[in-house]
């Protein structure tokens, strides 16, 4: 991700999928070449990724500045000392074309992004990439109009003796810091990886592949690997969150793992966030379809569990005292309504609930009947520290309007050259007892363990 912020709406980040394929098939194709001592074949006219990219961020900072009902900048990723109006000029031809048909695509204007789209067609666009990457940006917007699911898919797997477990949460950049995260991963042997969700940035079969998968394969060799749905693994329609569900052998979006001890549930809670008109507002749920419900296969398992003591895990959060996690009649939520309608009767007896979506680590003490919510959110995405604290939010909607949540200060991620640290989990399988670690990472640095353990 080496441009300046990820967005969580659908069709920036689209763009900025886009714009990340274009720059991989040109820099791959002059390696090839290269390596046989030939003239590299990416073209002299290709623009390079920060403008193709800077648009995006032109249209984002005008919307916000507007008051568009959109949550920007919540994934900041700045560079230090980037002045995006300063660099970016919009009147500039090709860039201009771009930042006006994106412009009028979260207007929803269709004429005029049409006509802007054309622009992009021009001779002199088209041999600079901008026309290669909209008709990328097209072909995975006319993906998210049909978002893939697949139901009545009975995903159970025995864990067998497998009892060392790696939790991640929004880590599939495919940048630098990802990798050096998982390889301090793999230092410590884990059998199996849960990845929380999300792939940057909208979740393409080529981010799937180059920014997850590849990387999996190579710092962790062939351990069994479970990735959630997440928001972002749903903005371009979810074909490449499913094509890396079935490289791995996971098939559907929620599945159960077990041992003798133990039963681990994951759920979906990303296919219903994948409208961009509503990122900022949206409370998501699980899938209910025609002769299909997914809280029914879940609950099924839990009741099919016997002793087994029980792990949650979704790419949502349950509750957050840091912001809101949506809305229910324009007020602003604290907690989840639809996810605890669901657990609240079986929370006494979730010993972890393991969640991402925000950046950050949050080891939260017992709230709304839960135990230990875990919010491991914080795997590889940069996030400055003057745009995210470790603060209460206000004005939110609590359940039976109780205090906010609080969380454990010897949890809380340092900083870095003005950047939080990253972060994962370790769980430990003992028979019926468990003991989790957490490990923060600093820039390109190894991990150190945080003075907190859970122990079950």
């Amino acid at each position: 991700m080496p441009d300046d912020y990820s967005y969580r709406d659908a069709r920036l980040s689209m763009w900025q999928a886009a714009v990340g394929e274009l720059q991989r098939k040109y820099d791959k194709a002059a390696a090839d070449v290269a390596a046989l001592r030939a003239t590299p074949t990416r073209p002299a006219a290709l623009a390079p990724e920060d403008e193709l990219m800077r648009p995006v961020h032109f249209v984002a900072r005008a919307a916000k500045d507007a008051g568009k009902p959109f949550d920007f900048l919540v994934h900041e990723v700045k560079k230090v000392g980037l002045d995006i109006e300063a660099k970016f000029d919009p009147l500039k031809d090709c860039a201009e074309a771009a930042a006006n048909f994106l412009r009028t695509e979260l207007d929803g204007n269709e004429a005029d992004s049409e006509l802007y789209a054309g622009e992009l067609k021009k001779s002199v666009c088209d041999d600079a990439g901008w026309a290669e990457c909209l008709t990328t940006y097209l072909g995975y917007k006319a993906l998210l109009k049909s978002p893939v699911y697949r139901p009545n898919e009975n995903v159970v797997v025995d864990l067998g003796t497998k009892t060392r477990l790696a939790i991640l949460g929004d880590w599939g950049t495919g940048e630098e810091v990802a990798i050096n995260l998982l390889q301090q991963v793999a230092a410590l042997k884990p059998e199996v990886l849960l990845h929380l969700g999300d792939v940057y940035y909208a979740g393409t079969q080529h981010e799937a592949e180059y920014n997850f998968l590849d990387i999996c394969r190579s710092e962790l060799g062939d351990i069994p690997i479970y990735s959630l749905c997440g928001n972002h693994d749903m903005y371009s329609g979810g074909q490449g969150y499913y094509w890396l569900l079935d490289q791995i052998g996971q098939k559907a979006s929620y599945f159960s793992l077990y041992n003798d001890d133990w039963l681990f549930v994951a759920m979906d809670t990303g296919f219903h966030d994948n409208n961009p008109l509503n990122v900022s507002t949206n409370m998501t749920k699980l899938v209910e379809q025609e002769n299909w419900s997914e809280t029914s296969w879940l609950l099924k398992q839990i009741a099919q569990a016997g002793n087994r003591k029980l792990v949650l895990l979704s790419h949502h959060q349950l509750f957050s005292p840091f912001s809101s996690v949506g809305s229910v009649d324009a007020e602003a939520y604290a907690y989840n309504p639809n996810l605890y309608a669901i657990f609240a009767p079986l929370l006494p007896k979730v010993e972890w609930w393991f969640w991402g979506h925000e950046h950050t680590l949050g080891i939260f003490p017992p709230y709304m009947g839960l135990r230990r919510g875990r919010c491991v959110g914080a795997s590889a995405v940069p996030v400055f520290s003057d745009q995210q604290q470790y603060a209460t939010a206000g004005g939110l909607k609590t359940l039976n309007d109780m205090p906010m949540p609080t969380w454990d200060p010897n949890g809380v991620l340092g900083t870095t050259d003005n950047m939080y640290n990253n972060c994962f989990a370790m769980m430990t399988l003992n028979g019926a007892s468990a003991t989790v670690e957490y490990y923060e990472v600093p820039l390109l640095q190894a991990a150190r363990k945080f003075n907190v353990v859970d122990v079950v």
